[in-house]
């Protein structure tokens, strides 16, 4: 998750909610963008979960359910090493790194 591709959303939350972020925001000198951003990253972190799996999912348009399941099933499987770079090539002097 990109904290640099930036896309206008819409959200609802409580009043209190609002408060907070404007004083996180007073705070801190971050947008309530910026705040809302770090902390779902937080989140995902803090609370274990496969950061791969939403990275992946929200770069790819909808499937159906039966779909759904399957990937899902596949992804939560990954884990990061498995998306590390074993060997590069160079095309260039076709060599290997």
């Amino acid at each position: 998750m990109s904290l640099t591709a930036k896309k206008r959303h819409s959200i609802t939350v409580s009043q209190s909610t609002w408060e907070i972020l404007k004083k996180l925001r007073a705070l801190h000198d971050k947008s309530i963008s910026r705040i809302i951003e770090e902390s779902v990253l937080k989140m995902l972190k803090e609370d274990g979960y496969n950061t791969t799996y939403f990275k992946i999912m929200a770069s790819v348009p909808e499937c159906d359910e039966e779909e759904n399941t399957e990937l899902t099933k596949a992804l939560d499987s990954l884990k990061d090493e498995d998306l590390k770079i074993a060997e590069e090539y160079n095309v260039e002097d076709k060599t290997h790194e």
